[in-house]
């Protein structure tokens, strides 16, 4: 069956993470901005739902983030990467490479997120172009069915994060195709004003803003996290999908040991 050498099951373990996704179950993991398939295999054997290759801020090259994606899949996680931006070059390579989704930075306009679903979806959804590839089992099987049904297993994730995205919100949460907002508050404090400063007043009103609007578009909001109390405090306002940093938690635990020897 076409696909079946990268759907490992992936088509299971795509539907399973879309469906719980959808129902903002609990659902954890980490952004991967190190090229390496050893970190992804690590959070695989401490049993994490996702791993999201970061190519926005990363310097994973396709080649690595294919073997990536494979350690991902090998350890039945969503293998995720976020894109650098909403182009078709961006978006369509990593989804031929495996990807079992997307994440994709700076949705500002109903027009970009209506350019990412073109380029994440095959026809009649989108515009993605067809190819003899890694995620189509490099053309062996039944083609017909891999092109009927691929599109049910892409998950597409929008980040909002941009001022100017405020104020057409709905317009953009409206799209068809989209699966779930990422709030990046990060990039939302800077764009307001109060870089490094998330916990502003005006960004927490904003993350606010946009969790309300996706909930009006039902949409799953997911966002990042740093402790399991941020993940209690996440999930009791009804964000399932929290994403941490390896970069971020490998830092803090070498300062926190150097600390405590000092």
């Amino acid at each position: 069956m076409l696909g079946c050498a990268t759907s490992r099951d992936s088509k299971k373990v795509t539907q399973d993470f879309k469906r719980r996704l959808r129902a903002a179950e609990r659902l954890l993991g980490f952004f991967i901005g190190t090229p390496s398939a050893a970190t992804v295999e690590i959070a695989g054997f401490c049993g994490y739902d996702f791993a999201i290759i970061d190519t926005e801020h990363g310097p994973a090259g396709l080649e690595t983030v294919e073997n990536m994606l494979r350690a991902a899949a090998m350890h039945g996680m969503a293998g995720l990467v976020r894109v650098p931006d909403s182009s078709v070059a961006s978006i369509q390579r990593v989804l031929d490479a495996g990807a079992d989704g997307i994440l994709v930075p700076h949705v500002a306009s109903a027009a970009i997120a209506r350019d990412v679903v073109d380029r994440a979806l095959f026809t009649p959804q989108g515009r993605r172009g067809v190819a003899l590839a890694r995620s189509s089992a490099y053309g062996v099987g039944d083609a017909k069915a891999y092109y009927a049904t691929r599109n049910q297993h892409t998950v597409v994730i929008v980040m909002i994060e941009d001022a100017e995205a405020l104020p057409v919100l709905d317009e953009i949460l409206a799209v068809p195709g989209i699966d779930a907002v990422f709030i990046g508050p990060g990039d939302l404090s800077a764009s307001l004003g109060h870089p490094g400063a998330p916990e502003h007043p005006s960004v927490q009103a904003a993350v606010s803003d946009i969790a309300a609007a996706a909930r009006r578009a039902g949409l799953p909001v997911a966002t990042v996290g740093r402790t399991a109390a941020d993940v209690r405090r996440l999930q009791a306002a009804g964000i399932g999908m929290v994403c941490f940093n390896t970069s971020a938690m490998l830092a803090g635990a070498m300062l926190a040991l150097k600390a405590e020897l000092s």
